[in-house]
């Protein structure tokens, strides 16, 4: 019995099931469906969700 994986056109490189539902996923959304990301980093900023710190590690 052969088994059959899936490769990208770019390196051939293999692909997960998860990679193709989130392409799927991606094609079923609507074509207006839209994020702004300067929104998205102001809603970030108000809900005080903490940076990383710059201590060195």
């Amino acid at each position: 019995m052969q088994t059959y994986t899936s490769t990208t056109p770019f390196g051939r490189r293999a692909l997960s099931l998860g990679m193709i539902s989130s392409q799927v996923a991606s094609k079923a959304m609507p074509k207006d469906a839209t994020v702004h990301k300067w929104h998205v980093f102001q809603n970030i900023k108000e809900a005080g969700i903490p940076q990383a710190r710059r201590t060195g590690l």
